[in-house]
């Protein structure tokens, strides 16, 4: 299956960066299993929040979303997290921050490589955070985890979630999916619809709206016959963006509790493509957020607040 991959075991190196109000925060680094051109994104760096006196066994993996502004802003979730008991890990997503290649800003590589490119680099998200799991499973921690994700780490932590059933509930932020609405709607994707329009290989770029129209006409046709993740494999797909759109993975998720935050002027994931992934998932629990999509991040404490209920109680 796309996603799968061959445990083994791995080198893990460790740096202790410290305690701060009774959490020790570790930096962790080991070799993706993912192997692409750029050494940078060949390892998966993670910051470990432990508390001293944890109150599950349950580690909670946080996904950041795209650019390169929002991981001071959005650390402050795995950190509180961690400071109310729950140990959680904040790993970095290939091609960001510090695992972005010399040249490249950071996160712009998946909005601006051909999609055969671009499905590997889903790929190598979604196996970092499985594996990542694996780490901290090696570490003592139960096989059963929470998830946060935000944004493009929402849409990363869906398909995650989707194919590893150690994942038992999450919390989506300002996350959405579909492409057809994303693609041609979102204010982030400017500038790939920018590329469609000056490319011409169908292959690569040069899809317009109306061709994409035209190819989701039938989406919901292919993700209602993937009865099980290995039909990823199996069922026909019209276009390559099918296999990395988290509007796929949503059905996977029923019956796993999942709560999500969407905010009512998000100009990054279109309320069409928010409101398709809830009701893919089942219609969840979900709350709107008097807020833009950046603004989102003033309600953190009553996210965090749920979270909490969330991972701890229920």
């Amino acid at each position: 299956m796309l996603y799968d991959y061959t445990k083994r075991d791995l080198d893990v190196s460790k740096k202790d960066l410290g305690k701060k109000e009774n959490v020790n925060e570790i930096r962790i680094e080991y070799k993706s299993f993912i192997n692409t051109p750029y050494p940078e994104a060949n390892r998966v760096v993670g910051y470990f929040f432990v508390p001293d006196n944890p109150k599950t066994n349950n580690p909670l993996i946080f996904l950041h979303g795209m650019g390169d502004k929002n991981l001071v802003p959005l650390s402050w979730f795995p950190r509180e997290f961690a400071k109310h008991g729950i140990p959680s890990f904040l790993m970095i997503l290939p091609y960001h921050f510090e695992r972005t290649p010399k040249g490249m800003k950071s996160g712009k590589k998946f909005l601006l490589d051909d999609m055969k490119d671009t499905i590997k680099d889903f790929r190598h998200a979604v196996i970092d955070v499985r594996t990542s799991m694996d780490v901290l499973e090696k570490e003592g921690f139960n096989k059963e985890f929470n998830l946060m994700g935000v944004s493009f780490g929402g849409m990363i932590g869906t398909i995650a979630m989707g194919v590893d059933e150690r994942i038992k509930k999450a919390i989506f932020a300002v996350t959405g999916g579909n492409y057809l609405y994303i693609t041609w709607k979102s204010l982030a994707t400017r500038i790939l619809r920018k590329k469609y329009e000056i490319e011409s290989n169908d292959d690569v770029y040069g899809c317009t709206e109306e061709k994409c129209i035209d190819v989701h006409k039938n989406y919901y046709d292919y993700i209602h016959k993937l009865k099980i993740v290995s039909d990823l494999d199996r069922v026909p797909y019209v276009k390559e963006c099918f296999l990395f759109d988290p509007l796929s993975f949503g059905h996977f998720i029923k019956g796993r509790h999942v709560v999500m935050y969407n905010a009512l002027f998000d100009e990054v994931i279109p309320r069409k493509a928010s409101n398709a992934l809830w009701e893919e998932m089942g219609k969840p629990e979900r709350h709107w957020l008097f807020a833009e999509h950046a603004t989102s991040i003033f309600y953190k404490k009553r996210i965090l607040k749920r979270g909490l209920k969330l991972f701890l109680e229920e």
